[in-house]
């Protein structure tokens, strides 16, 4: 084959594919949407290997305004491995009185329970709201036990918390780094803009 023209033919292919893996990590509903119009693609995120080649041409991604919570939490449920992979969403909005609701509840890859909190802002109040919702989970064990019957959870692990939101302060991943029981795991989202709406990108703090 000829060598020149096998070149052309690489570096032809090389900058669709990694525009669109890293496309294809965003939704394309505009932000100021409300949560039910939310598009969700049937496609999970991509993930960016170390293999792939970034585009050669030089592009640009704009901040945009705020998200409104719902979508977030709705984006989640519909690109469960956004955050993990393996993680499967199993409830929304589990009541914990007088601490308000557990925005998501899954399993991860080693069913083990997940508790999913959600901020569009950056706030040590997220993480106080996460640990009172485990200890919740913890002293309703019983209550828990009938509402997933049939379940494969393992009861035996405690529960993980994952807490989203657009930053955390140094004190809130200082202590989420200390602390053994929960497990507290930080993701940062970003939204930027592209052609047609308002893109979603997470990232682990």
């Amino acid at each position: 084959m000829d060598t020149h023209h096998e070149e052309n033919r690489r570096s032809e292919k090389r900058p669709a594919r990694g525009l669109e893996d890293i496309l294809n990590l965003f939704i394309s509903d505009p932000a100021d949407k409300p949560p039910e119009s939310v598009h969700h693609q049937s496609a999970l995120p991509a993930q960016v290997s170390s293999e792939t080649s970034l585009p050669e041409a030089s592009f640009l991604l704009h901040t945009c305004g705020a998200v409104h919570r719902d979508a977030i939490i709705s984006l989640l449920c519909s690109r469960e491995a956004a955050l993990e992979e393996g993680l499967h969403v199993i409830d929304t909005h589990l009541p914990c009185h007088p601490f308000g609701p557990i925005d998501l509840v899954a399993q991860d890859k080693s069913d083990r329970l997940v508790m999913l909190m959600v901020d569009t802002i950056q706030s040590n109040e997220l993480l106080l709201r996460g640990i009172a919702c485990f200890d919740w989970l913890a002293r309703n064990i019983p209550v828990v036990l009938r509402m997933y019957r049939g379940r494969r959870i393992h009861f035996s692990s405690p529960p993980r918390l994952f807490l989203v939101a657009p930053g955390f302060s140094p004190l809130l991943q200082c202590v989420a780094q200390r602390s053994a029981i929960p497990e507290i795991c930080c993701f940062i989202y970003r939204a930027v803009r592209v052609t047609d709406g308002t893109g979603i990108l997470f990232e682990r703090a």
